[in-house]
């Protein structure tokens, strides 16, 4: 048994008190190490910037040598030491769904931030005691004896359960079946208890009933409700983080969208990724990177079932799903990084720049073109298979065979429950979706067209973008269209300052066949005359039904978008 007591002495500070407690009979030495990147987020972090002032010490008290060994593992000498005491502090104060924060209001904590752990111990069952204060409502998904007191049967249980306290926080309830559901929100929410419960409870009966049951008996959403910009969520087995913003009522909308959006998603990680799980991460190996080409199933299938349930579900009606799918269209077809790598590289080079919009860009997202391919094929397969078949029977078969205790799967057996699925006949198109940079449109087009819609290009919202082919942010260039003639005249980094003789900044700019723009360039300052582009620039598409739809087509549309029965 792991014993761990963390405390909060002065939470003005946002400092973490951490003890941890290991047996460590006939050890010479022992490595402690913190975790080098989490589930959810495949990138290395640098939770290891926050620890200071360890030091252990074995059961009479006496500090023992260490030496760091790597950045994130500590060596300790053991010193003929039955148990070993690791005493540190963290600093929390990062608010997002996968890092912690510790203030005079709360206590946030993602324990693989800031808890080590040892490859002897993994399987170890873990006390857990934090000094929470009396008045504190406390959300977190492992067993509870009493306030603060908790236990986790082991290391991967307990990092897989975060925890959120505070007096101000909600609790709404919700049952599906013999499952038990809790919200719990910090934060204002603009909308009513009654309709947050009603709409969660909808998309959570949609995915259980077409995935025929739930993994877990308790599961709980924990909302931070900022009121700052702010979106991300990740999953857990019995629960997830969802951090959202601004929650006035000027963005009640937005803010609506946005949460419903994220819940669904990372509720259906609870099938996907959680359980189902790329061959490389059963299990997880915490201390290295984890590369696997597999991300169009793990995000893929997920932002597009998540995306999905909330139509079949009556969340969302025809109109909200279609602005979704267009949302994707627009950051798919505008992301001049889809001429340059496949969904598979994309996925590799996760660990390397994933999360970071880099010019030029190089890469796709396996969540929007893992969506946009999950779409192409699930309508295929419902088109091959006269509706008797979708996408959803390759989730179930993963999940009947390939979780992670069952050694998880490879990219080479999604293919196979694919073609089982699917036919055969599907195979030159896996290789296409996943294994080339070749364009989307053409398969959008077709498979949208046997539930009878059609997509409809557009140009870009933004004249300038559209016509000289450049996007910016406060004035400052960030993107220059490849093969565009203002390659020739613009760099990345200019800062606009007029445009045609007009602040571009705060006055109405009109687009002509030359114009004048006065740029800063480093310390120095340039007139510059560009003219527009022969084509245009960031294009993309939205989808419709065709007026010429069938009463077949129709009939399509609606199994595929009204559940997934026939």
């Amino acid at each position: 048994m792991i014993d761990c007591h963390i405390s909060f002495p002065n939470p003005l500070t946002h400092l973490l008190h951490i003890q941890i407690k290991f047996g460590v009979s006939s050890q010479s030495t022992v490595d402690f190490i913190l975790p080098a990147w989490r589930p959810g987020r495949y990138e290395l972090a640098p939770f290891v910037e926050n620890i200071q002032k360890f030091h252990p010490q074995d059961e009479s008290g006496k500090l023992l040598n260490w030496e760091k060994t790597r950045p994130n593992i500590w060596s300790v000498d053991c010193d003929d030491a039955d148990e070993i005491t690791i005493n540190y502090q963290y600093y929390a104060n990062k608010m997002d769904a996968g890092n912690s924060v510790l203030d005079d209001r709360q206590i946030y904590i993602n324990f693989i931030n800031c808890i080590f752990y040892t490859k002897a111990h993994n399987n170890e069952p873990i006390n857990l005691s934090l000094e929470i204060p009396q008045d504190y409502s406390v959300s977190c998904s492992l067993e509870s004896t009493s306030l603060g007191q908790l236990k986790a049967n082991d290391y991967l249980q307990l990092v897989d359960s975060p925890l959120l306290a505070s007096p101000d926080l909600k609790i709404l309830r919700y049952a599906v079946e013999d499952h038990n559901f809790s919200i719990a929100i910090l934060g204002d929410c603009p909308f009513s208890d009654e309709k947050i419960i009603e709409d969660f409870k909808s998309f959570t009966e949609s995915q259980i009933n077409t995935m025929g049951g739930f993994p877990t008996k308790q599961y709980d959403f924990i909302v931070q409700s900022l009121d700052y910009a702010h979106y991300h969520g990740v999953e857990h087995q019995n629960s997830t983080i969802l951090v959202l913003g601004p929650n006035d009522e000027a963005n009640k909308d937005a803010y609506y969208e946005k949460l419903m959006g994220v819940a669904s998603h990372e509720l259906f990680h609870t099938w996907n990724v959680t359980r189902i799980r790329p061959k490389e991460m059963s299990p997880y190996q915490f201390d290295k990177e984890t590369m696997t080409k597999t991300g169009f199933v793990t995000e893929g299938f997920t932002t597009y079932y998540g995306d999905l349930f909330l139509k079949q579900s009556g969340v969302f009606n025809q109109q909200e799903y279609f602005k979704e799918l267009n949302t994707l269209f627009d950051r798919h077809f505008e992301n001049y990084g889809r001429h340059e790598s496949t969904l598979i590289q994309s996925s590799q080079n996760l660990w390397v720049d994933g999360y970071k919009n880099l010019f030029p860009s190089k890469k796709v997202s396996i969540y929007v073109k893992g969506a946009l391919c999950s779409l192409i094929l699930d309508l295929t397969i419902r088109n091959k298979t006269n509706n008797d078949a979708t996408l959803i029977d390759v989730v179930k078969r993963l999940y009947e065979k390939h979780t992670y205790p069952q050694g998880g799967y490879t990219q080479e057996q999604v293919y196979e429950i694919l073609e089982s699925v699917g036919g055969k006949t599907i195979e030159p198109l896996l290789h296409t979706l996943y294994e080339t940079s070749e364009s989307l449109d053409t398969y959008l087009a077709e498979t949208l067209s046997y539930v009878g819609c059609e997509l409809k290009s557009k140009l870009h919202a933004n004249e300038i973008t559209s016509k000289i082919g450049i996007k910016w942010q406060d004035n400052i260039i960030t993107e220059i269209a490849p093969g565009s003639p203002t390659e020739k005249y613009l760099s990345v980094g200019d800062k606009i300052l007029e445009f045609n003789g007009s602040n571009f900044q705060k006055d109405e700019i009109s687009v002509v066949e030359q114009n004048q723009l006065k740029i800063k360039r480093g310390p120095k300052t340039y007139d510059i005359l560009v003219p527009i582009a022969p084509s245009t620039y960031y294009n993309s598409y939205k989808i419709e039904v065709q007026e010429s739809a069938s009463p077949e087509q129709l009939k399509n549309l609606s199994l595929w978008l009204g559940n997934n029965q026939k």
